[in-house]
């Protein structure tokens, strides 16, 4: 049908092709939900308790939180062990500091919400050809899940916002990262020994060739723009 449609230059055909992939991926996951809460609310305080639950940003929290379950089943997978992260039981309602939110979040989120994003404009500068609808429909699921990752701590972390919390957090952390790190020294302290910490399971072989085959993606992604652009023009040599 896709064929057809740029065939014939059918751009609504077309359209409505890509917003069928939105409605499947967006609103069909959350049809159980709905139905559950109809179930038990009925239907209107049903689609209210809906709409509030979008005003208050629970989607963002949850798909933030798809991304930490998603990161560490993964190293788990590929490099074995487990690990305790400590998060106290203090009160709740309290300010984060931003050191301490990237230390917790950088390699399950941040770093791989930036590739999202990336990857998105890359493959709208040289991948993707039809209208700037289409793009938006196509590609709406994954620049949110991008960005959640990206804010949601900063979005829900108290006075986050605030100029004086900003300050000081902006002192915690450059001492965080120009702090030398050593025998002792905490990854709480110093980056140098935080980054020991986070690169500990792949001291092993295997782990080092796991992740290397992983990080192959970017040549292939690198090789993909280099032939878009035709540089090489009919040569598809690796080389």
């Amino acid at each position: 049908m896709q064929e057809r449609a740029q065939i014939t230059d059918n751009t609504a055909l077309e359209a409505a092709l890509n917003t069928q992939f939105l409605f499947q991926i967006g609103i069909f996951s959350a049809v159980p939900m709905v139905l559950g809460f109809i179930l038990e609310q009925g239907f209107l305080r049903a689609i209210v308790s809906f709409i509030t639950m979008q005003l208050q940003l629970c989607t963002v929290f949850f798909t933030f939180s798809l991304g930490t379950r998603t990161h560490y089943f993964g190293r788990t997978i590929l490099h074995g062990g487990a690990r305790y992260q400590a998060t106290g039981r203090g009160f709740v309602v309290r300010h984060i500091k931003f050191s301490e939110n990237y230390r917790l979040y950088s390699r399950s989120h941040f770093v791989k919400g930036l590739e999202v994003v990336l990857l998105l404009v890359v493959y709208l500068a040289y991948g993707y050809n039809e209208s700037a609808l289409s793009y938006i429909l196509l590609s709406i699921s994954s620049w949110f899940m991008a960005l959640s990752w990206l804010f949601a701590p900063y979005l829900f972390n108290p006075s986050g916002f605030e100029w004086q919390k900003i300050v000081e957090d902006f002192r915690d952390w450059t001492n965080w990262l120009f702090y030398r790190g050593g025998i002792g020294v905490k990854g709480e302290e110093s980056w140098e020994a935080w980054w020991d910490e986070e690169l500990a399971h792949i001291r092993t072989m295997r782990g080092r060739i796991l992740e290397t085959i992983l990080s192959l993606r970017f040549f292939l992604f690198q090789y993909g723009v280099v032939y878009k652009l035709n540089v090489q023009g009919t040569n598809t040599s690796l080389t």
